[in-house]
């Protein structure tokens, strides 16, 4: 359980500095559009200019040579960041991936162990109602009070394994659709 909090926690811990680094790119980006369009002229359009002026630019754009170097820049920049956030999306799936595997196996165990015990006390209980002396039966009866302890044991070892993934998947998917809705 402490693996899957940490596991959430890293989680969003990446993902905020992640988000933050990319509020930052914008301010920055914007604040030199901003300087860009300092010297420029604008033209302010109400409804009642819109009847007046058809087909006059808002706005003088400079030529589209001197435009390109920036939109080349700005798209290696932008490559670089999908490249990073693609890699950061790998690490994370991949550490889901072994999340999951680990609870996975941990539930299966849990799983088998209680079943094993449960073999186990059936086959004592068996062996009880076999025996004739009341010396063995006794012995018989404590190894099955053993056992139904164990097997108590492991059953709630299995259903906490169980409800383990069963959170862990819950809270994946509740990411993943965040996510989704972030985007």
């Amino acid at each position: 359980m402490k693996r899957i909090i940490v596991a959430i926690v890293v989680g969003s811990v990446v993902a905020a500095f992640a988000a933050a680094q990319t509020t930052a790119e914008a301010a920055a980006k914007e604040k030199e559009r901003r300087e860009a369009m300092r010297g420029k002229t604008v033209t302010p359009v109400t409804n009642a200019d819109l009847s007046k002026t058809k087909g006059k630019p808002a706005v003088d754009l400079p030529p589209a040579g001197d435009a390109q170097p920036q939109v080349d820049a700005g798209e290696a920049e932008r490559k670089k960041k999908a490249e990073a956030e693609s890699r950061l999306k790998g690490e994370i799936e991949k550490k889901f991936q072994e999340m999951k595997t680990e609870l996975e196996d941990r539930a299966a165990k849990a799983k088998e162990r209680a079943g094993l015990l449960d073999l186990k006390l059936r086959s004592l209980q068996q062996k009880f109602m076999t025996f004739n002396s009341m010396q063995t039966k006794d012995q018989v009866q404590r190894e099955i009070a053993q056992a139904y302890q164990m097997l108590q044991a492991a059953g709630a070892e299995q259903a906490k394994a169980k409800d383990d993934l069963d959170t862990f998947l819950a809270l994946a998917a509740k990411d993943k659709a965040a996510a989704v809705g972030i985007k």
